[in-house]
């Protein structure tokens, strides 16, 4: 009998104990997506593996589930807190989540433990940049020029600082050299040129041009060369770039929307309709899409379905005035 006792206390010690290990590693909560519920199959075997949570923070983020992505990020980190790409990822969420201040943070956090990391200070400057801190930016190219003189990202940073803020030559310098420095640098191609054709400068061309044989699939520097054309007037030259990038990509918005435009810009009234019909199939969230259908269905004489058009345009976008005026400019002609 008294083994009998002694038996059961060891297997109610082993219960206790069992719990007690699977209390910190919380119940697997599947989601439906396999991208993610494979990643958490997986930390639920390896609880204290910081790259699991990182995976998993990443697949969050794809699907905009911000908070989610950010738990992982910080449980990464807490196992691994010299991860530096925990740290780069958790910036992104933050600031695709809207919240800048923890971006920048987590980013300061970062190149404290890493002060020499080219990468890590490249990262820091877009950030400046996309937040218009210009003069912090300043500082953190020179630090990068410091550690590499010929460091062509810093070059094309510091051409979009002087971009912005109106100082055109110091940019198209910047961005030359940028491209002197790694040829393969397309987007400073690309903004060379469109600062090179507001300067009226021929010569653009041969850059959105030089940019496309850099990557031929770049929609990117294709759209900036249809841009240009457009912009020149060379409205089919235009046309057929924009052709061209919708037969690679049927759901690129841009080209569509733009197309229409050309279109209702040569009266080709059909045509630009059928062209902002695909933009708002793509996106129908899009306002000016369907404020140029309005004036594109007004001129061809079908004018409730104009005003709908322009009703839609201004519940998306209430500030919209020239929707506003297409608007009242169809009533008052109604009366």
């Amino acid at each position: 009998m008294r083994s009998y006792h002694v038996l059961w206390a060891m297997i109610l010690f082993l219960a206790a104990c069992q719990s007690s290990d699977t209390s910190d590693t919380p119940p697997i909560s599947l989601t439906g997506y396999p991208e993610i519920d494979q990643i958490s199959l997986a930390i639920q075997k390896s609880p204290e593996d910081a790259l699991l949570y990182q995976q998993r923070a990443r697949a969050y983020a794809d699907r905009e589930a911000y908070d989610q992505a950010i738990l992982d990020l910080n449980r990464s980190l807490s196992l691994d807190s010299l991860n530096i790409d925990s740290y780069h990822l958790l910036a992104d969420v933050y600031l695709d989540y809207y919240n800048s201040r923890m971006a920048m943070n987590t980013l300061y956090k970062a190149v404290e433990l890493y002060p020499q990391r080219i990468p890590t200070l490249l990262k820091l400057v877009e950030f400046q940049f996309i937040l218009k801190m210009y003069d912090p930016a300043r500082e953190t190219i020179s630090r990068i020029m410091t550690l590499d003189p010929q460091n062509a990202d810093g070059m094309f940073w510091a051409g979009m600082i002087f971009r912005d803020e109106g100082q055109v030559p110091q940019a198209i310098k910047s961005f030359q050299e940028a491209t002197e420095q790694n040829p393969d640098l397309i987007d400073a191609w690309i903004e060379c040129g469109k600062l090179l054709s507001q300067e009226k400068k021929p010569i653009a061309r041969q850059f959105f041009e030089t940019a496309i044989r850099v990557d031929p699939e770049s929609e990117h520097a294709r759209h900036a060369l249809a841009e240009y054309f457009q912009e020149q007037g060379q409205l089919q030259e235009a046309l057929q770039v924009y052709r061209d990038l919708i037969i690679q990509n049927p759901q690129y918005a841009d080209a569509l929307y733009n197309s229409g435009l050309i279109y209702l810009e040569m009266d080709s009234l059909q045509q630009a309709r059928q062209q902002f019909d695909l933009t708002l199939q793509v996106d129908p969230t899009r306002s000016l899409a369907y404020l140029a259908r309005g004036n594109t269905l007004e001129a061809l004489g079908e004018r409730d379905s104009a005003r709908k058009d322009y009703e839609q345009a201004l519940s998306l976008d209430p500030s919209m005035t020239r929707a506003r005026r297409a608007l009242d400019n169809l009533t008052s002609t109604a009366q």
